[in-house]
């Protein structure tokens, strides 16, 4: 520790803000190839590392906005709505004007150091900022956040230490979507393609030709609906899990980010998530995405959630969650959803999709068929949720100090 020194990151790293081209002017973005992020982008965002966002803008747009090209390795911090976004720049990029980013003096400071400075620090930035509408850090104050910083060789011991976790973590993450790709293409196969029936007999129905056999139903009629607990979440203690709207990001849920309730008994049994559950966002920008409860968990639903129960063994939990989740649905939940202000769609509306629906010897086989690959899913799930315990118990440590470095390596090493 007496070779740390107390700076602010001013004295470290160049600070870049950022800039939206002109809507009006599609010059600016029609066939642009430079890579444009907004906080948006990074919302959910469960890797350390960005290569593009949503949009790109041209070579014209850059020139006539604010916006500045960042080099890779740069430190992308959301500065407005909301703060605290990071992430570091894979290639070359922009940002809109929410973002406050840092060129890191390599002789100085490591940029995984300042990423995870950035992460571990949050609530002493908040504290930082200004203004009367909406808070934001701005430019001249980023350069002054403080930051103890060690030797660059002991910046490096640190970030080897958590980075080998967020390795782990991601890898997960990238098979996790491997394993949810393969589950949706057998899903596909056998009920959008039909292709394990095609030797058999077809008829007409009104989805088209479907196996003899089949039923065509809306989905109201095989699941129970039910609407979420209204309450305010709280990140101590208090009660089970409360699992709100954000806490679903790519159809996954990390519980140990989930904050909790208090609730009474009554409530908690009518509202307690069950294994087999699916609930799905019913409005704002994140209406249809949905979460599936493929284990015991000690938690209870929001009100912004609709939860869809089978109402019987006609229908597997594996296929609805994998139904809820398609392109089909998907795209018919976005064409019905209402609302000029805020998109939303109610229980009823969700489940007057219509299904063309199988014996229930085909569900049972197809719940079988697809059974390991969610089971992997949720193992690795659970993997990520001790490691990032792990990491977030270790990462305010190392970044002051109080823990040594041996012994910390020592103890992710055992759970690697």
């Amino acid at each position: 520790m007496s070779e740390w020194i107390n700076c602010t990151l001013g004295d470290i790293a160049e600070v870049i803000g950022g800039g939206t081209p002109s809507k009006s002017k599609p010059e600016y973005y029609e066939g642009g190839t430079i890579p444009w992020i907004t906080p948006k982008d990074l919302s959910g965002y469960p890797y350390r590392y960005i290569e593009r966002g949503e949009n790109n803008i041209t070579e014209l747009g850059l020139a006539k906005s604010s916006a500045r090209m960042l080099p890779k390795g740069a430190v992308l911090f959301s500065s407005r709505a909301p703060i605290g976004y990071v992430a570091i720049a894979k290639n070359p990029l922009c940002t809109n004007q929410g973002f406050k980013s840092f060129i890191c003096d390599e002789k100085k400071v490591n940029n995984l150091f300042l990423y995870y400075f950035l992460k571990s620090n949050l609530p002493m930035i908040e504290n930082m900022a200004n203004g009367s509408t909406f808070k934001e850090i701005s430019g001249s104050v980023a350069k002054t956040i403080p930051i103890s910083l060690p030797p660059l060789n002991i910046q490096e011991k640190i970030v080897s230490i958590i980075d080998s976790l967020d390795d782990k973590i991601e890898l997960n993450l990238k098979m996790n979507e491997t394993l949810e790709e393969m589950a949706m293409t057998l899903y596909k196969h056998w009920f959008i393609d039909f292709g394990p029936f095609q030797d058999g007999e077809f008829v007409e129905s009104e989805l088209g030709m479907i196996p003899k056999g089949w039923d065509v139903v809306q989905l109201s009629n095989v699941v129970n609906t039910q609407y979420g607990y209204t309450q305010s979440a709280s990140e101590e203690k208090i009660g089970p899990h409360f699992l709100r709207i954000t806490d679903i990001q790519e159809n996954f849920i990390s519980w140990n980010r989930v904050p909790y309730c208090s609730i009474n008994e009554k409530d908690y049994e009518k509202y307690k998530l069950k294994k087999g559950d699916i609930v799905i966002a019913r409005t704002g920008n994140s209406t249809g995405a949905v979460g599936y409860i493929n284990s015991d968990v000690e938690a209870v639903f929001a009100s912004f959630l609709v939860r869809l129960q089978p109402k019987n063994e006609q229908v597997s939990p594996h296929y609805l969650y994998l139904l809820t989740t398609s392109e089909g649905y998907q795209t018919y939940l976005n064409n019905v959803a209402n609302g000029s202000a805020r998109k939303g769609a109610n229980a009823k509306v969700m489940t007057e999709y219509k299904i063309a629906l199988p014996p229930k010897e085909v569900m049972y086989e197809f719940h079988n068929k697809v059974d390991g690959l969610l089971e992997l899913i949720e193992q690795n799930i659970r993997e990520n949720i001790e490691l990032e315990q792990i990491r977030d118990y270790l990462l305010p440590r190392l970044l002051s100090g109080e823990i040594d470095l041996s012994q910390a390596e020592k103890q992710v090493e055992e759970v690697l």
